[in-house]
């Protein structure tokens, strides 16, 4: 009975350990102060810088899905932004900013807002999503989610919900761009 006790106690404090091990991923945005983000309507696609097992495939079409989302028009005449993405297969250190809440800086403009640089050490699979403006090639939106690999049991649509997490970082819209008018012209 000791013994079963025990071997139930061991059982327990492995699975704990194995637990622990799977924490979710890490997400983050960093934005420009200088950007007017209501001037931005339409936007195109930079390329994938590497593609492993169609997952560059996957994310576009999840970017592709936030956008149309939010509003943007997909275009090859004269976009507004440019989305590049990129996966990070080994462990990296990046540069961020603690920043206000975009939508908060956005309807404010505040201009005593500072950036305040954060040192991450992000874990093996990162992807990070950038909105640059086409006119001036200024990257002025980006946000990223490291430890994306950390889930072996993923879903088909992983990498998409991966994408909508960052893209929660952005609550911004299109301009004349009202969601509630486009769900009620859905239903009728």
């Amino acid at each position: 009975m000791k013994l079963l006790k025990f071997l139930l106690l061991g059982s327990v404090i492995v699975w704990g350990a194995s637990c622990n091990n799977t924490r979710k991923i890490f997400v983050e945005h960093d934005y420009s102060y200088e950007t007017n983000f209501k001037a931005y309507s339409t936007y195109a696609f930079l390329e994938c810088e590497r593609d492993t097992g169609n997952i560059c495939t996957e994310v576009y079409n999840a970017i592709h899905r936030q956008m149309q989302a939010r509003g943007y028009r997909l275009t090859t005449n004269k976009p507004t932004l440019l989305v590049n993405y990129g996966i990070f297969y080994d462990n990296l250190r990046y540069q961020g900013y603690t920043q206000p809440v975009i939508k908060n800086w956005v309807d404010t403009e505040d201009d005593s807002f500072k950036y305040e640089p954060v040192r991450y050490s992000l874990d093996k699979g990162t992807l990070i999503i950038s909105l640059i403006d086409a006119e001036s090639d200024q990257v002025v939106w980006r946000g990223y989610a490291s430890g994306i690999f950390r889930n072996p049991n993923s879903t088909n649509n992983y990498y998409r919900t991966v994408v909508r997490t960052i893209f929660d970082q952005y609550p911004l819209f299109a301009p004349g761009y009202d969601p509630r008018d486009q769900a009620s012209q859905q239903g009728k």
